[in-house]
């Protein structure tokens, strides 16, 4: 009779065992499930953002404070970007906060709209803010200077725009070629030039590239079009 008894209960405790055993092995399942799906969502927060960041750089165009900043990239003139920067103005440690028309800048940027004009974007920090070693003039001060005397007018235009009209005594230096030809009108670093275009767009471009590489009275006076003074005419 003891010896049955014996037999019931140690039955009954090892059933006792496997059931609890069973209940722990499931428990532990979800826990850690569900620590691999925390640790997992951050890396993939972080490589969103970085996959949407864009570099990009231009001249100032207009600054409107708390809303946005409107540049034009400096190798290809038609393309302009619209910054928004309404969520703050992000600056990295050590480039100069003060943005500026004419300032050129590099930005780390996320493309919101490629296909509109201007390109829309959303401002992720600005990296680097060239202030213009050149000046900006108008033709009135312009056509002073020139009748003063002593400069180089340079028209950045090419041939065929400048054989359909140009300004007394500018030499034609395409801006496409300005880096390597402009040598060939002076090698002097101290020579005051002033350059033109059609619309001013171009002038800037090739006023930041002579001032970049040495020459250090370089004037912009804009565009043809708004020249009313001698052109001439073939």
């Amino acid at each position: 009779m003891k010896k049955q008894v014996i037999i019931i209960f140690s039955i009954l405790a090892i059933i006792f065992l496997s059931s609890g055993c069973g209940t722990e092995i499931k428990d532990e399942q979800p826990a850690n499930s569900n620590s691999t799906m925390k640790s997992n969502s951050p890396v993939n927060s972080n490589s969103s953002i970085n996959s949407n960041s864009t570099a990009i750089d231009g001249r100032i165009i207009e600054v409107v404070e708390g809303s946005h900043i409107i540049i034009r990239n400096e190798k290809d003139t038609s393309i302009y970007y619209q910054i928004d920067i309404s969520g703050g103005l992000v600056i990295t440690k050590g480039v100069n906060g003060d943005l500026e028309p004419d300032h050129v800048i590099t930005a780390d940027v996320e493309i919101l709209n490629s296909d509109t004009i201007p390109r829309e974007a959303k401002l992720i920090a600005v990296t680097g803010n060239k202030v213009p070693g050149y000046r900006i003039i108008n033709a009135k001060e312009a056509k002073a200077m020139m009748d003063a005397g002593d400069v180089l007018i340079v028209d950045v235009r090419t041939v065929g725009e400048y054989e359909s009209g140009f300004i007394p005594e500018a030499y034609n230096v395409p801006l496409d070629g300005i880096d390597k030809n402009i040598k060939n009108i002076t090698e002097n670093k101290d020579d005051t030039i002033l350059v033109y275009c059609r619309s001013g767009n171009r002038s800037k471009v090739a006023a930041r590239i002579l001032t970049e590489m040495g020459y250090k009275n370089v004037y912009d006076f804009g565009g043809i079009a708004g020249w009313s003074y001698n052109i001439v005419e073939p």
